[in-house]
């Protein structure tokens, strides 16, 4: 009798969850809708629903024309403030702190430029946490979540490498605890790649529905996250997806983490554009991807430097794509971060280029894609879902 009493206990749990979360993808979605996606009886629905309203998770938005004809349904979306977390996003040039918000939208509150060295960094961090953060009453926040540029241990907060920052073994949690003894918060850290995957797969239905791929993170270096049976590997040492540092070249470039050759020396923004820039040609911009971003519409425009750059990236880039589709065979690659913006006709060169070096592995279902969230949006969107993902599983029971 007591195991079918924690059965029973468990399986309302996992609906609350499964309807919660149906609605913060879905907003403007009805009862009855919910009642078809998740395969629950209507009454189920219908109480889990009153539930959620009461704990101010869910709220009625309106009413819209049902299937059927003279029937009105009400449409349900989760209440943006029932939750704030507190996310930041660490680059390599800039770093952002913001507010997020249970349907997963943010509000920045800060940015400033990275201070490379750690002690700096953190001094910096904290001063803006207090100044700009907490004016909300931090203790109102239901978490600290991170986004940052590198290898992260999971579940430990320890920032293992971040490579173009010269960071190692640095306990995230506990240096901004020395510095903030008052802010008791559950924090988050998380590489920037995976979360804008996180991001990508809560937001995107193109890929929503597929259970395999590849987030190939372009920015200055180059991250990437794996989504392999519909969880995101971390591998033994949590390093999975340190898709940058997969050799392409022996005798090529030393980068940044000692090796030669590595995929990110060839295709990370900050090389393209000393790439182009190197011809004797500057590219206006403040930073590297502001130089980017001015490098592609040349390319657009039909200059012949910027297509001799961005072909040479574009081959590289397929040398690299070709050997996730040989070892993985996903059902998606994604080029996020600047990736993002790159023309529909460079990665179309890009994909035949990949058909070419993989005969008999690409299917044609294969799907090739930018991600539909920017750079600007995807790993604080991500950092925002770390934080309510566990919220929500708190928040229901």
């Amino acid at each position: 009798m007591r195991i079918r009493s924690i059965n029973a206990e468990k399986m309302g749990l996992s609906n609350r969850l499964t309807l919660l979360n149906l609605i913060r993808t879905t907003p403007g979605v009805s009862r009855r809708e919910l009642a078809r996606l998740a395969g629950l009886d209507p009454s189920t629905v219908t109480k889990i629903i009153t539930s959620l309203l009461e704990k101010g998770l869910v709220i009625e938005h309106g009413v819209r024309d049902a299937d059927h004809p003279g029937r009105k349904s009400i449409m349900l979306r989760v209440y943006r403030d029932a939750a704030v977390a507190l996310i930041a996003e660490i680059g390599v040039e800039k770093t952002r702190i913001a507010k997020g918000f249970l349907d997963a939208s943010f509000e920045v509150l800060d940015e400033f430029d990275t201070p490379p060295k750690e002690d700096e960094f953190f001094s910096v961090f904290a001063g803006s946490l207090r100044k700009k953060a907490f004016s909300f009453p931090h203790t109102a926040y239901c978490a600290l979540s991170v986004a940052v540029p590198g290898m992260v241990e999971w579940g430990s907060n320890v920032l293992r490498s971040l490579p173009h920052m010269g960071w190692k073994n640095v306990d995230f949690e506990a240096r901004l605890g020395k510095l903030l003894p008052e802010m008791e918060l559950t924090v988050f850290t998380a590489n920037e790649a995976k979360l804008s995957l996180i991001a990508e797969m809560f937001r995107n239905g193109g890929v929503s529905g597929l259970h395999s791929g590849v987030y190939v993170y372009l920015s200055q270096g180059v991250g990437g996250a794996i989504l392999m049976g519909d969880k995101i590997i971390h591998g033994l040492s949590n390093t999975a997806g340190e898709l940058g540092h997969m050799t392409v070249d022996p005798r090529g470039p030393l980068c940044h983490c000692g090796n030669r050759g590595c995929f990110e020396t060839f295709v990370s923004i900050d090389t393209v554009v000393r790439n182009f820039e190197n011809l004797g040609a500057s590219l206006p911009g403040s930073d590297f991807r502001e130089k980017f971003r001015a490098l592609l519409r040349l390319f657009q425009e039909g200059n012949d430097a910027a297509r001799r750059v961005l072909e040479e990236m574009g081959d590289f880039l397929a040398t690299g794509i070709a050997n996730l589709v040989s070892i993985l065979n996903p059902d998606f690659i994604m080029l996020g971060g600047m990736g993002s913006i790159l023309p529909p006709s460079f990665v179309a060169g890009v994909g035949e280029n990949v058909a070419k070096k993989t005969p008999g592995a690409t299917s044609p279902d294969f799907l090739l894609t930018t991600a539909s969230l920017g750079i600007e949006s995807a790993a604080l969107e991500g950092a925002t879902l770390m934080a309510m993902n566990h919220y929500v599983k708190k928040a229901v029971k």
